[in-house]
């Protein structure tokens, strides 16, 4: 009875840290590269400020998560990333534009790394039914939403934005870390025998290379759908409820994640939802209402959400117990590693170059490969 109380418990705090954490990322992302430009950071400082996300997931995001599974220690790593990007995001707001800028999101983004794979597994790990995941997960979705709405209306109405948002809520989900309850005694744990295992996996490599091609577009149009529709002389706010569309039916399709995944196979709606994606960003390319962009942008739940909760349910059962954490890490090695690598600097440079609507031609082909991929991970 005491275990399923702590339990609870558990998956209470981890509901708040998901929607924290990912209101910091709604309030950022979406409108960085707007922000970033408007203060006269552009060229290569541009990308690299933009590219401190993802290539901090690529390189530090394995190895937060290897240290959490070595030492029994994920709470452990979540404060210490926490406390980099409370510092990264006040150094990200008082920054004078430059490299400086570059300097404050590298710390901002080594210290968000382990957020995502650590909290996925402390979830899983606190879950009877582990296909309940989406109704913990889908906090962070309310919070990303959250922060993208707020932010929208801040920077149409007021002086504040991102930057400031995101310095407080860093600090904030630090606060929330070091009150988080945790019994854990940091225990030397041999991983290396059950990584071998786990990234010799046929279905593991396929995946890598599916989630990654598969989120590209993704972080694509979320950094750059401000700027694309700005150039259709939209408002700030239609970009706010083009990304909640999708955020709301991804609320709600992780609230019933265990009647999904009761119902049909995590395969088949992982190639479902990756399918969905290859008309949305092909339709990206030709629509200039800003009613219908919104309206397209609801498929995100499927093609975002829907994915998520397959690919977690798939890699969680490939993955041998002692190395749970590392198996969300790969996953999120290949989302917001590679994925996200190739979308913000692919998106950048494309849109830098030609525009927006190329961007998304590039995207089409993406889902095209990235369906490919996630066929030759799933057949038998």
């Amino acid at each position: 009875m005491e275990v399923v109380k702590n339990n609870v418990q558990m998956q209470r705090w981890l509901s708040g840290l998901f929607g924290v954490s990912y209101l910091a990322l709604g309030a950022l992302m979406p409108f960085l590269a707007l922000v970033l430009r408007d203060l006269g950071v552009e060229g290569l400082m541009l990308t690299a400020a933009l590219g401190a996300v993802p290539l901090s997931r690529l390189v530090f995001g394995p190895v937060w998560s290897v240290l959490a599974d070595r030492f029994s220690a994920p709470i452990a790593m979540v404060r210490i990333g926490a406390t980099l990007s409370a510092i990264g995001g006040i150094a990200l707001w008082l920054a004078p534009p430059g490299w400086w800028v570059v300097l404050a999101m590298l710390i901002l983004a080594i210290g968000r790394a382990p957020t995502g794979p650590v909290l996925d597994s402390l979830t899983l790990r606190s879950l009877k039914d582990k296909r309940e995941y989406g109704r913990v997960r889908r906090w962070g979705s309310v919070g990303f939403m959250v922060g993208v709405l707020g932010v929208g209306w801040l920077v149409d109405n007021t002086a504040y934005g991102p930057l400031q948002v995101v310095a407080v809520v860093s600090v904030l989900f630090l606060g929330l870390t070091l009150f988080m309850p945790s019994s854990e005694v940091a225990v030397r744990v041999e991983v290396l025998p059950a990584l071998r295992r786990l990234v010799s996996d046929r279905f593991v490599r396929w995946m890598i290379l599916a989630a990654a091609f598969h989120f590209a577009p993704h972080v694509g149009n979320t950094t750059f759908l401000a700027v694309h529709i700005d150039g259709l002389g939209h408002g700030a706010m239609w970009t706010g409820a083009a990304v909640a569309a999708g955020v709301i039916v991804e609320v709600l399709l992780m609230g019933m994640s265990a009647r999904i995944l009761g119902r049909f196979s995590a395969k088949h709606l992982l190639l479902v939802a990756m399918g969905l994606a290859i008309p949305r960003w092909a339709l990206m390319v030709t629509l200039t209402s800003p009613w219908l962009i919104v309206a397209l942008n609801m498929v995100h739940g499927i093609t975002f959400g829907v994915f998520w909760l397959a690919a977690v349910a798939l890699m969680s059962a490939k993955a041998p117990a002692e190395v749970a954490t590392s198996g969300q890490g790969l996953l999120a090695l290949a989302v917001g590693g590679f994925g996200s690598a190739m979308g913000v600097m692919g998106a950048s440079w494309i849109a830098g170059t030609w525009d927006t609507t190329v961007m998304y031609q590039v995207a089409t082909v993406s889902g095209v490969i990235a369906l490919f991929c996630a066929v030759m991970a799933v057949r038998e």
